[in-house]
């Protein structure tokens, strides 16, 4: 493996992050695949191995739990060396419109885009620290910055997210840590 080129990629074992994760292996990092679904994170490392690259599976992790992602980012610390590059692009969508939503939907959403971002950097950024750089990209929407009729769960954790990113940058960057949002 590439000692010091480790990327984690949440939500990777499937679209977006699937994609995100793949390019990474292409441009010469480790990809690690993380997932919800244990199947999926390892069947996406699997097609990235099968291309030559790069690729860890590192599945049943959910985002928005701080003490399995904890254990994830500890366990990728010592079978590859300390993530530098973290994507967060796991996401759930619960829509229904104001008058419709639950109270579960509401949470749900919240739980995986907003503090599963928090979860993320605040157990990889230690890392990072002390490596002297990270970057890390937060996946946001549109949503959280103009509205989308039907999600105001998904508007607000994304732009929760917009929000951590700007604090992020500011307390990070001395560290020589990027924080950017997408």
């Amino acid at each position: 493996m590439s000692a010091g080129r480790i990327a984690v990629v949440t939500g990777a074992g499937s679209g977006i992050g699937r994609a995100i994760a793949t390019r990474l292996a292409r441009d010469g990092f480790v990809a690690v695949v993380l997932d919800l679904d244990q199947d999926s994170a390892q069947a996406v490392a699997a097609e990235i191995n099968d291309l030559g690259l790069q690729g860890f599976a590192c599945g049943g992790v959910d985002v928005s739990d701080r003490s399995q992602v904890d254990a994830a980012v500890q366990k990728i610390r010592a079978e590859l060396g300390p993530p530098l590059v973290l994507v967060n692009n796991a996401g759930i969508v619960r829509d229904k419109s104001l008058l419709k939503m639950d109270e579960s939907d509401y949470d749900a959403v919240i739980a995986v885009h907003q503090k599963g971002t928090f979860n993320t950097v605040r157990h990889a950024a230690p890392l990072m620290k002390e490596a002297g750089y990270g970057r890390i990209v937060n996946i946001t929407s549109s949503a959280g910055l103009r509205g989308n009729f039907g999600q105001t769960n998904y508007g607000a954790a994304k732009a929760a997210i917009m929000g951590m990113t700007f604090v992020w940058a500011l307390e990070l960057g001395r560290y020589g840590i990027t924080v950017n949002a997408v």
